[in-house]
């Protein structure tokens, strides 16, 4: 009797299992479009040409601004940090509920809500100070 009991649990444990990462992927694949797309580049690499250094092109005026907002919230952040924070605001956040769209807070008002969801979401030092200086940079900028 014991042996029949253990083995029902196990089928229903593993059917939970299964319906629940279906869920988060879904989540995951609906909320990606919910943060405004804004168009991050990434980082020129210096070419060289016979010994001599070439300097990357200018950035366009929208992401320099953007990249000079990020840099006023945190010294040394560059347009990665930017890339690397939309990227875990449209995976990580989103993989456990809708993404929050960080234009409908005020900069307190993000900052105490992030200080909730990232030991929630198991991020990094890093990954926190991406996603923070990217949805900072977004307030600021209203966009």
């Amino acid at each position: 009797m014991s042996k029949w009991i253990y083995r029902v649990f196990c089928v229903a444990s593993v059917i939970i299992m299964f319906q629940c990462a279906a869920r988060k992927t879904q989540n995951a694949q609906k909320n990606v479009s919910a943060v405004p797309d804004i168009q991050v580049g990434e980082p020129q690499p210096v070419q060289h040409e016979k010994h001599s250094l070439k300097t990357p092109e200018p950035l366009p005026a929208d992401l320099q601004k953007r990249r000079e907002v990020a840099e006023s919230i945190e010294h040394g952040a560059t347009q990665y940090w930017l890339s690397q924070g939309k990227e875990i605001l449209n995976v990580q956040c989103a993989s456990c509920h809708k993404t929050k769209d960080p234009l409908k807070y005020d900069e307190a008002g993000w900052v105490k809500h992030m200080s909730r969801m990232v030991p929630k979401a198991k991020l990094t030092e890093d990954q926190a100070k991406y996603l923070r200086v990217y949805t900072l940079t977004l307030i600021r900028t209203g966009s």
